[in-house]
C-alpha cells in the first residue's frame, strides 16, 4: 500500500454546518441544524473536532497526505444548476459567506486542492477525476469527514468504492453530520454493510488511519503550569496524556474539583467534576471518562445513537477530544442538583429500603430504558450465538473454573464444599455447546439496550435524579440484557454470602429459579421458598422487583430460555469478577453448571412436539392434550415434522383455536392443508388471543369433543402457546364433565403450567359458563 493519503472534506460550508443558535431558524434547506452542527464543530467552532482534525491535516506534508475539499459552489444563473437549486434550495451561492468553509486556521501551512462541485455528483463536471488519475491503480487510504452523511457523504464514497476498489475508505463518525443523528448513523451503517466502508469512531484512530501510524494528533491544551488547576478528591493515577486531556475539555475554567466515581470498563477514569469558570462561577456538574481512544469513541458513537430518545434523564456530550492514543469524553448533566452523587450499587449495599429500590429501578426500567424497550422487535435470533457462547472458548474457561473451584475440574460433575452437585460448565463449553448451537434457531424481542447494565453505571444525585453512564456496549440486542446483567450484579455482588452457611442459602434460592418456565408469571411469595437469611430474602424481593418488568416487555415469548442463555454469559463471566468473593463466584459456578443443564434439556427436547395430557379422574375415555402451534416459524419449528410426532402419539383429531390471520403471522399458512393430508380430524374454533369464545359455541365444540372421546380418541387442542385459549377449552370440557371451575383449572395447570387458562377473562368464562 501506499505511504501516501487522501483526505476528503465534503461540504464543510457555513450554509451546510455552520453553527447557529438553538432556537434560531434552520437558514436554508441543507443545513444540519443545531445539534448536529454542534456535534460536528463544537460548541466553539475554532477548538472543535473539524478544527482540530483540519489543524493537524494541514501540519502534514502534501508528500503524506494530500487534502481535497469539496466544496459546494453554485450560480444561480447557470441553467444547468437550475434544477438542483429549485430542489434543495439557493446555498453556498460562490462568493457568499454561505460558501466559506465553516472551519477557520490561525495558519494554513500548506496548500491544499478545492474541488468546485456542482451537483449531487462530485465527478460531473469537475476535474476531481484527473486529479485522482495518477492514484487509480495505488492501494492508498482515504478518508472523508464532512457533510451530508447520508447524501454527499454516502454519494461520495459509493463512487469511490466503484470507481477504485483497491482504495482503502475509511468515514469518521465523529467527523462526519446528517440532517439527523438518525439519518447519520443509518447512513453509517448502510456504507459499513453495503460498501465495505470502514467506520471510524475516533478522531485519533482516524488520523493514524491516514497516516498509517501513529499520527501525533496534538490538542492545544493549557500547559502544565496554567490554568485550570485540576485537584482529585483521592489518589488517582493521571498520566501526562490523562492530564492533557483534562485541561483541554475544561480549557475555559479557573479550577475543576474531580471526584474518582465506580463505573466504566478496566483502564478507564470516571471522574465527577465540579468547575468553576474565569469569573468565579460554579458550572454544570460533569462527568468525565478517558480511555483508550477507541473505546471512548466507541461509547461516543453508541452513545450519540441513543442519546436524543433518554431526553432530560441523560448527559449531553459538551466535548470530546483524542490525544496520544487515549480519548476523553465530557458529559453534563443538565439537571443534576449539587452536592455528591453515588451510584445504585453503593446505596444497595448500604441498606436502602426496598421502596426505594423499586423506585430507582422503576426511573431506570420504565422511564428512561423503557423508551428503547417500547420500541421492540421480534427477531429472528439465536441467543447462544448472540450471548457470546463459542466452545472455542473452553479451554479459556478451563482455568478460571479451576480458580475458583480450588482443584483441577476434569470431571463432569462438581462438588461445592457444602456437598450440593453441579454439571461442569466447562464440559458443556467443550462437548455439548456445538451440538446446540444449530438448534437454538428462533426468534426473541429486541430493542436497542444499555448493553452493560450494572448499579455502578446507575449513577443517583442528591436529588434523587438517576442518570446513566457507560454507553460503550449499546446496540440492538435481547430486550432482557440489561435486566438480566444487573440481576447477575444482584446475586454475585450484592448479595452477602461469607461463609458455607450462606452458600447453603444461595443454592435454596437458585432451585427456586432453576423451576421457572414461564417469565411472564410473577415469582412465588418469599413464605413459600424457604428462605431464612435477611440478606437473601432482600435479594429475592428485589429479584421479584426486577422480574416484575418482564411481561411487558417480551408479549407472547415467555419461555424462559431466553433467561438461561443471558445468565449463562454473566454467570460464567462472575468467575473473574474483583468485585466478588469467592462464595459468590462458587455460587455463580454452581448457577452455571445447572443452567448448562436446562438449557441442554430444553434445547433438546425443543426438537420434539411436546403434549401435556390432562390427568383427571373425570377423563373416563379418550384423552385431551394441549400443545402449541404446530410448524410455527418463529420457534424455527417444521410443520411436517411436528405433524408427524403427532402421528407417532396417534392423535385422531386436532382442535385449532387461532384466528385466520395468525396463520400467516406465524408462518403455517397451509396447516390446514397439511392437517388434510396427514389424516387429521379437524375442528375449528378461532378465539382471539387471551379472550374468549361464546357460551354457545364453547358448548358446541364440547359436544364435539364429548362425542369424539366417547370413540376413545385422542384430542390434541392448540393456540399458538397452548395455554390461554386451549387451557380454556380444556378446563371448559373438565367443568362440564362435573368439576367446579376453580379444580378445573387448576387440574389444567397441573399438566400445561401456571399460565394455562392465562387472562381473568378466561378465568371468569370457566366459572360462568354452566352446562344443562
Amino acid at each position: 500500500m501506499s505511504s501516501k493519503a487522501i483526505l476528503f472534506t465534503q461540504c464543510l460550508q457555513n450554509d451546510y454546518c455552520k453553527p447557529i443558535g438553538k432556537y434560531d431558524h434552520i437558514p436554508n434547506l441543507v443545513h444540519i441544524g443545531y445539534e448536529e452542527s454542534v456535534r460536528l464543530m463544537g460548541l466553539t467552532p475554532k477548538e472543535g473536532p473539524v478544527a482540530n482534525t483540519m489543524r493537524w491535516a494541514y501540519e502534514q506534508s502534501d508528500e503524506d497526505l494530500e487534502i481535497i475539499h469539496l466544496r459546494d459552489w453554485h450560480d444561480p444563473e447557470d441553467k444547468n444548476q437550475k434544477e438542483h437549486l429549485e430542489l434543495y434550495g439557493d446555498h453556498c451561492i460562490q462568493y457568499t459567506d454561505g460558501s466559506r468553509f465553516a472551519f477557520h486556521l490561525d495558519k494554513y501551512p500548506r496548500l491544499a486542492t478545492i474541488i468546485e462541485s456542482l451537483q449531487l455528483n462530485d465527478f460531473v463536471n469537475t476535474e476531481l477525476e484527473d486529479i485522482l488519475e495518477p492514484y487509480k491503480n495505488e492501494k492508498i487510504r482515504v478518508g472523508i469527514m464532512g457533510v451530508m452523511t447520508e447524501g454527499k457523504i454516502s454519494f461520495l464514497a459509493y463512487d469511490l468504492k466503484t470507481r477504485y476498489p483497491q482504495f482503502d475508505i475509511a468515514v469518521c463518525s465523529a467527523l462526519c453530520a446528517g440532517s439527523s443523528i438518525s439519518s447519520h448513523y443509518t447512513a453509517l451503517d448502510n456504507m459499513q454493510k453495503i460498501l465495505g466502508i470502514r467506520v471510524i469512531n475516533s478522531l485519533g484512530e482516524f488520523t493514524s488511519f491516514l497516516t498509517g501510524s501513529s499520527s501525533n494528533f496534538e490538542i492545544n491544551a493549557p500547559e502544565k503550569d496554567d490554568l485550570p488547576k485540576l485537584s482529585y478528591n483521592n489518589d488517582v493515577n493521571v498520566s501526562e496524556a490523562d492530564n492533557s486531556i483534562l485541561k483541554f475539555l475544561f480549557r475555559n475554567a479557573r479550577s475543576v474539583d474531580f471526584n474518582v466515581l465506580d463505573g466504566g470498563y478496566s483502564g478507564n477514569l470516571v471522574l465527577g467534576a465540579k468547575s468553576v469558570d474565569n469569573e468565579g462561577r460554579e458550572e454544570a456538574p460533569h462527568v468525565v471518562k478517558i480511555g483508550e481512544q477507541n473505546e471512548i469513541g466507541q461509547e461516543r458513537m453508541s452513545f450519540e445513537r441513543v442519546e436524543s430518545v433518554l431526553g432530560n434523564s441523560a448527559p449531553r456530550i459538551t466535548d470530546f477530544i483524542d490525544y496520544k492514543g487515549r480519548g476523553g469524553i465530557k458529559y453534563r448533566y443538565a439537571s443534576m442538583g449539587k452536592g455528591s452523587s453515588t451510584t445504585f450499587n453503593k446505596l444497595f449495599i448500604s441498606g436502602i429500603s426496598l421502596d426505594q429500590v423499586k423506585k430507582y429501578l422503576d426511573i431506570v426500567f420504565i422511564d428512561q430504558l423503557g423508551k428503547f424497550y417500547n420500541a421492540r422487535t421480534y427477531e429472528k435470533s439465536n441467543l447462544l450465538e448472540y450471548y457470546g457462547h463459542d466452545p472455542k472458548r473452553a479451554e479459556r474457561l478451563k482455568p478460571r473454573v479451576e480458580k475458583v473451584y480450588g482443584k483441577p475440574a476434569d470431571d463432569d460433575i462438581l462438588t461445592l464444599p457444602t456437598g450440593q452437585e453441579f454439571p461442569n460448565p466447562y464440559i458443556f463449553n467443550r462437548d455439548v455447546l456445538e451440538t446446540l448451537l444449530p438448534l437454538n434457531n428462533r426468534s426473541s424481542y429486541f430493542a436497542y439496550t444499555h448493553g452493560d447494565l450494572n448499579g455502578a453505571n446507575i449513577m443517583v444525585d442528591p436529588q434523587e435524579n438517576i442518570w446513566l453512564i457507560d454507553f460503550f456496549h449499546t446496540h440492538k440486542g435481547h430486550v432482557l440484557r440489561d435486566l438480566i446483567k444487573l440481576e447477575n450484579d444482584l446475586l454475585y455482588i450484592y448479595t452477602p454470602i461469607y461463609r458455607e452457611e450462606d452458600l447453603n442459602e444461595a443454592v435454596k434460592l437458585s432451585e427456586v429459579l432453576f423451576e421457572i418456565r414461564d417469565l411472564a408469571q410473577p415469582l412465588k411469595p418469599v413464605e413459600e421458598t424457604g428462605l431464612t437469611h435477611p440478606g437473601f430474602i432482600r435479594t429475592y424481593e428485589t429479584l421479584k422487583i426486577l422480574r416484575s418488568y418482564y411481561s411487558a416487555l417480551i408479549g407472547h415469548d415467555r419461555d424462559s430460555l431466553q433467561l438461561l442463555i443471558g445468565q449463562l454469559r454473566y454467570s460464567l463471566h462472575t468467575l473473574m469478577f474483583f468485585e466478588s468473593n469467592n462464595f459468590h463466584k462458587l455460587w455463580a459456578l454452581y448457577n452455571a453448571g445447572h443452567t448448562t443443564r436446562i438449557i441442554t434439556e430444553r434445547i433438546m427436547s425443543g426438537g420434539k412436539l411436546r403434549v401435556n395430557w390432562l390427568d383427571d379422574d373425570k377423563m373416563t375415555s379418550g384423552e385431551i392434550g394441549l400443545t402449541i402451534l404446530p410448524g410455527r416459524k418463529d420457534y424455527s419449528r417444521s410443520i411436517d415434522e411436528d405433524l408427524k410426532q403427532l402421528k407417532e402419539y396417534k392423535v385422531d383429531t386436532i382442535i385449532p383455536l387461532i384466528t385466520d390471520d395468525e396463520f400467516d403471522h406465524f408462518g403455517v399458512g397451509e396447516l390446514l392443508e397439511k392437517y388434510q393430508e396427514y389424516d387429521f380430524n379437524v375442528k375449528r374454533l378461532p378465539i382471539m388471543d387471551q379472550l374468549v369464545s361464546s357460551h354457545q359455541e364453547m358448548k358446541e365444540l364440547i359436544d364435539y369433543l364429548e362425542e369424539r372421546l366417547q370413540n376413545n380418541e385422542k384430542i390434541v387442542l392448540h393456540c399458538v402457546g397452548g395455554l390461554g385459549r386451549s387451557g380454556l377449552v380444556a378446563a371448559s370440557y373438565l367443568k362440564y364433565k362435573g368439576r367446579n371451575a376453580e379444580d378445573a383449572i387448576q387440574s389444567v395447570r397441573k399438566v400445561r403450567g401456571l399460565r394455562a387458562v392465562e387472562s381473568k377473562i378466561q378465568e371468569e368464562f370457566v366459572s360462568e359458563i354452566t352446562f344443562e
